[in-house]
């Protein structure tokens, strides 16, 4: 088990395979926005340091400018956070039992679902994308016989791979139900 992880429910001998997470451009891209919403006040001063000087020297517009810059940057704050806690809690975990899938929609939303390996129908990995193909991330799509019918693991790296993992452990898992049905139908 990666150090630190709890895992939800675990059952007896149940170990993790894969723990995965979104690819960190995602997250970069997510963040390079609002770095760049905090620099446009800035660069809005350094273009118009005449209008700025004026309201500097208006005993009510520079209160008012204190309190408006203050408010925007809290936002930004608040909005880059739940851009990364978004990012850092949408966790897809593949263990040698189960797949699960725990998603965070909102700061204080989460969606958990998980299936058995053995319930697994098919795998497929998608790369979409110039910087997808060359960094080696995409989605992973996973068909159950479930409730819920599609696992989707988004924008993980080396997705391929991932697919291909998931592919072979649910094979194996399949096998092993079967080989333990039979022994039991032997034993009666």
């Amino acid at each position: 088990m990666p150090h630190g992880f709890y895992l939800p429910h675990a059952l007896p001998n149940e170990k993790i395979i894969l723990l995965l997470r979104r690819h960190w451009l995602v997250l970069f891209g997510r963040e390079l926005v609002w770095v760049v919403a905090a620099l446009l006040p800035i660069a809005l001063a350094w273009l118009l340091p005449g209008d700025l000087q004026g309201l500097a020297e208006n005993p009510l517009g520079y209160p008012l400018a204190v309190v408006g810059g203050s408010a925007y940057y809290l936002f930004l704050w608040l909005f880059a956070l739940n851009a990364f806690v978004d990012y850092y809690l949408d966790v897809w975990i593949v263990t040698n039992e189960r797949i699960l899938n725990i998603e965070q929609h909102q700061l204080f939303s989460r969606i958990a679902a998980e299936q058995r390996l053995s319930r697994i129908q098919d795998v497929t990995a998608e790369t979409r994308g110039v910087f997808a193909t060359f960094l080696h991330f995409g989605d992973v799509h996973v068909q159950t016989a479930g409730e819920q019918t599609r696992f989707v693991f988004r924008q993980i790296p080396d997705s391929t791979a991932v697919a291909r993992k998931i592919a072979s452990l649910a094979e194996f898992r399949r096998r092993f139900e079967d080989i333990r049905e039979e022994l039991h139908r032997a034993q009666l």
